[in-house]
Parts: C-alpha cells; structure tokens; sequence
C-alpha cells in the first residue's frame, strides 16, 4: 500500500515576505499534492493554486516527522482543465504509481486519503487526516462537467481540503485510478405525495435526499494533461500500458 507520509504533500498559502510566520492565522491550507515521477513534479488541483492571493506563496508540508516545507517552484496551469503541476526539492519521497490502462471500471474498490483544516487549536493551524473508501459508481468517455476530458464519479464526495489527493485502488498492491477534484449533487426521491382539492386544486409534495458523489480525473486523463504541460515520464504499475491518444 502507498506510503502517504512519502508521496502526499499538503499544500498551503503563506506570506514569505519575513519567513514562515509565527501567527498561524497567516497560513491557509488550500488542498494536496502528490509526487508524480523521480524529477521533483508533483500534481494538484488548477484552482489549489490559483486560490493563492496575492503576497502569498505556496508552499508545501510534510506530513509527519519535522513537517519540513517546502516552496513550490515552477507552477504550470492546464489552459483548460483543472489540474496543475509545480516542483519541489524534496529529497525523500516516493512516487505515485500509475494505473497503466486507459479502462477503469463501475465496481472498481478504490481509496482516498486526504486532510480537512480543523482551524487553530492551541495557537497552530491544524489540519486531521481522513480516509474514505468507496468504488466507482460511474464512468463514459465524455465529461459531465468542464473541468476535465471524462466523467468519472465515486461513491464519496471529496471533502473540503481533498482536492489534489490521489484516489488509489483498494488493493494490497495499489496504483493511482485517478485525482479528486470536485463533487456533483444527486437526489434520491424519499417522499411524494399530492392532492386535488374540491375545488380543483393540486397540492403536491417532495422529500428529496441530496447526495454528494466525487469527481475524479482518472490516471489516463492526467497522463493527457501532463503531457499537454511537458511531462511525460511518469511510473506505471505494469511494464504493459495504454499510450495516451493524441
């Protein structure tokens, strides 16, 4: 299974302008990043970054350990989906393995692990770590929503704070089916009633339950947008693979 402390970094928005601040109101945390290849490139959401303001810098954290942090150099937005890239002197880490198919599949047991911001407690801004597991309850090769090139939903939503974290096959062996990066609301029909009045009238009533289903780009989908960004060295989980359709 993926060594999360080793591949994940936590990002988060600073004012670099005297050092890291001691006020931890200074500090925003935006999303996650995770490590993409051996050569310092790591992937997160396109609006993570552009929710910098300005006067800030983005930075990422470990995890764990001394939470050494790190500037994120070299940032490059997708023209138009949502996903970027940035580079970082991080010297231990491990990669995120790819999903080397083009296919993923309804069913398919998938993870995510990712961080929510629980505000300031006793003077330092803390963020708790969360695991979701789920599968895949949907996908087609055209995109529902603009911000990505297929549609892919997950049992789950995508809390607050998880965009950019990878979503893993639940499997002694993993590999990356994809990137959370947004949400799509579905309703399930409870209760419905109505009534015609002597009069003529009709009444009617709904009780509808609003569920939260994850947007995810799939690992096909991100090896597009890497190499749309200059990027094509990435790690597969089999020495057989799907090239991406140009």
């Amino acid at each position: 299974m993926l060594q999360f402390r080793h591949s994940l970094l936590p990002l988060f928005a600073v004012n670099l302008k005297n050092g890291i601040p001691n006020d931890p109101r200074q500090l925003r945390y935006l999303g996650v990043s995770y490590h993409v290849n051996d050569q310092g490139v790591i992937a997160t959401c396109k609006h993570v970054v552009e929710a910098v303001q300005d006067g800030e810098t983005l930075v990422g954290m470990e995890i764990y350990g001394d939470c050494l942090t790190y500037k994120i150099n070299d940032l490059r937005c997708h023209p138009k989906y949502d996903f970027a890239i940035g580079f970082v002197e991080r010297k231990n880490y491990r990669t995120v393995v790819f999903h080397g198919k083009k296919e993923i599949f309804i069913g398919d047991n998938i993870l995510a692990y990712g961080f929510t911001n629980e505000g300031i407690v006793n003077g330092v801004l803390t963020t708790a770590p969360r695991l979701f597991k789920g599968h895949i309850v949907r996908t087609h090769h055209t995109a529902i929503v603009p911000d990505t090139r297929s549609t892919c939903e997950i049992s789950f939503p995508a809390l607050k704070g998880f965009s950019g974290t990878p979503l893993l096959f639940d499997k002694a062996k993993s590999s990356m089916a994809g990137m959370l990066f947004s949400n799509l609301e579905s309703t399930i029909e409870l209760h419905s009633f109505s009534e015609i009045e002597e009069n003529g009238e009709q009444f009617s009533e709904k009780i509808h339950k609003v569920i939260e289903l994850g947007l995810v780009h799939t690992a096909y989908d991100i090896r597009h947008y890497l190499n749309d960004l200059g990027i094509n060295r990435v790690p597969f989980d089999a020495k057989e693979y799907d090239e991406i359709e140009t």
